[in-house]
């Protein structure tokens, strides 16, 4: 009997490579509505008629969506398979997208912002889970990176149309345009997101941790400790040099555009080098910079601690994605799906509460406290990793414990 011809060995890498190149392309896209709408928020404020306050409101509806969706990721993809889990979700996200880009109604806007930000957590926690079981650091900081670069980009596409006439509907109709094309793009590497790891195992992962469920506990509150970190010293920055230190707008604008470049570099680095290095050893080195920065940034020597945040975030950059790449490892490829969902989740609370906690002492001590906040969250996020470490060494040597 005649036997059909083996499979090409190229056949499954090709088909991961075409779905990363797609995953890379999404996340471009949905980095851009983050850097818009700060840009074009007056624009919006003021056409629907509202305070400043209301941003406070569009940050919630944005966080409740991402927040419940990202929680039932891990459960939708063990069913469905991330194919049809990345495709639905990020036809949600481009549909919330072109909902808020014509929305006659600030209730309707948000709405679309709720439905965005839902398939947004779905695209996240799916497309996370997938590149940490089927691929390693490299493709994990790429994947960060790109969202970094449509981060960067959204205040350049949101600039002309603001600059002639206010016309804040238009940036997002064009990401909404290049989602559409991305929906369908997706559909056509379905099979990629849909294939098991080469080897049929994450490289290099021990057997999976039996104290997983005290160790997925701690790894969601270090993901939820790191976002809120980042998002404090990302947004509070600016305030903090133009209402406290008598920066001007020009300068205080330049640099914290160098932390979130320095982020996105440390991403692309992470990209390059991250298969050489332990990952272990990088997180203990870059939380430790971190909080020399904050340090730094704090005590203000000789005037110059704001140059810190170029540091600040280049050392920040490869945390998150070198957490998400390990969760397969230390979870087992069984529990990854759902942890990385929970773990996406997490990252959204810590978005709000921590910044939200900081503008709220800021209201009584002033802006000032953003940084002693923020270097008491490293000094926990660097206490949570000791006892992830901890954890992880006492389930795979437990005569050692």
């Amino acid at each position: 009997m005649d036997l059909p011809p083996p499979e090409p060995q190229t056949a499954i890498p090709r088909l991961l490579r075409r779905a990363l190149l797609v995953s890379f392309a999404l996340y471009v896209t949905l980095g851009l509505p983050d850097g818009v709408f700060g840009t074009v928020w007056p624009s919006l404020r003021d056409d629907f008629g509202r305070t400043d306050s209301s941003f406070g409101l569009l940050i919630a509806f944005s966080a409740v969506g991402y927040t419940c969706s990202s929680i039932g990721a891990g459960h939708l993809t063990q069913r469905y398979g991330s194919g049809v889990v990345f495709r639905n979700a990020s036809f949600a996200a481009v549909f919330g997208l072109g909902l808020l880009s014509v929305a006659p109604t600030w209730w309707t806007a948000m709405i679309g912002i709720l439905i965005l930000g839902a398939g947004w957590g779905l695209c996240d926690a799916s497309v996370n889970a997938w590149v940490a079981l089927t691929q390693g650091p490299r493709e994990m900081g790429l994947l960060h990176a790109a969202y970094g670069v449509g981060a960067l980009l959204g205040p350049l596409l949101a600039t002309p149309f603001i600059a002639n006439g206010n016309l804040w509907r238009g940036p997002f109709m064009v990401i909404c345009g290049i989602g559409v094309v991305l929906v369908g793009v997706i559909a056509t590497a379905r099979e990629g997101f849909d294939t098991a790891p080469v080897s049929g195992e994450v490289a290099g992962s021990p057997a999976p941790a039996r104290g997983s469920r005290k160790l997925l506990g701690l790894l969601i509150v270090w993901f939820s400790i790191y976002v809120g970190i980042e998002v404090t010293v990302g947004l509070w920055s600016f305030t903090l040099m133009t209402e406290s230190r008598d920066y001007s707008d020009v300068k205080a604008a330049a640099l914290v555009t160098g932390f979130w470049c320095g982020l996105t570099l440390g991403r692309f680095l992470l990209a390059g080098f991250g298969n050489r290095f332990s990952p272990e050893r990088v997180l203990a080195a870059t939380i430790g910079v971190t909080a020399l920065g904050v340090v730094f940034f704090w005590a203000d020597p000789a005037g110059v601690g704001a140059y810190a945040l170029p540091c600040i975030g280049l050392s920040l950059a490869s945390m998150f994605p070198l957490v998400m790449g390990r969760t397969a490892v230390y979870l087992g490829e069984a529990r990854a799906a759902r942890a990385v969902g929970y773990q996406i989740a997490a990252s959204s609370v810590g978005f709000v509460i921590l910044p939200a906690f900081v503008g709220v002492l800021a209201d009584h001590h002033g802006v000032g406290v953003a940084l002693p906040v923020a270097f008491t969250a490293t000094c926990v996020l660097a206490l949570l990793w000791l006892l992830i470490q901890l954890q992880l060494t006492r389930s795979t040597h437990p005569e050692s414990a």
